[in-house]
């Protein structure tokens, strides 16, 4: 899939989930080297991630977005390097969205068959408390409604999980995606960073 298919879709795809989507907004990472953009070391987290974790940490993903890179004096961004920060980004919003999907077909694939065993839990609920109530033996009426409690349990726990994973599970990854396709059309900047005290 292209990347303006990826765009196109996370978009009406979060927005169908109630995600609204402001104008603009800068976002800001400082690096200490260009190859910190993409790699970070033992002691730095790479400026890449910094960049999805605050788009992704907001509900309100913005329809542009400007990178601006703080780095030392003398330190600047190529063109080559920011080509590869693009590619980067949209490589990531692919596999993001083919998260999303994934995770969504499953969800309903699974659908129809966990309501179908959901439903007859349900029913199996139903009937033993019906048969329990209908009983005067005290020892068949605790295992009648034993038997309903675990069926109706049962059947929350079936149904419920192909449901979240349908309406829910996929939203995540969704947004993630949403960002790094944004960061790959993002307008980059670079400003010198003041050294204190050298």
């Amino acid at each position: 899939m292209s990347s303006s298919g990826v765009r196109s879709q996370t978009a009406s795809a979060l927005q169908s989930a109630h995600h609204e989507l402001s104008r603009s907004r800068t976002v800001e990472v400082t690096l200490e080297s260009p190859a910190q953009l993409l790699g970070g070391d033992g002691h730095a987290r790479a400026g890449i991630d910094t960049l999805v974790g605050i788009l992704d940490s907001s509900l309100r993903l913005p329809t542009t977005v400007t990178v601006r890179v703080s780095m030392p004096a003398g330190c600047d961004l190529s063109e080559s390097q920011v080509s590869a920060f693009r590619a980067h980004c949209r490589i990531q919003a692919e596999v993001s969205w083919c998260e999303a999907t994934t995770l969504r077909r499953g969800g309903v694939r699974a659908l129809p068959k966990a309501l179908l065993t959901s439903g007859v839990a349900a029913a199996l609920g139903v009937v033993s408390g019906y048969l329990a109530q209908g009983t005067d033996h005290a020892l068949l009426m605790v295992f009648f409604y034993a038997v309903g409690f675990m069926a109706v349990i049962a059947a929350w726990t079936i149904g419920w999980a192909p449901i979240e994973q349908a309406m829910f599970d996929w939203r995540a990854p969704a947004h993630t995606s949403a960002a790094y396709e944004l960061l790959s059309t993002a307008h980059v900047e670079v400003v010198a960073r003041t050294q204190i005290g050298g």
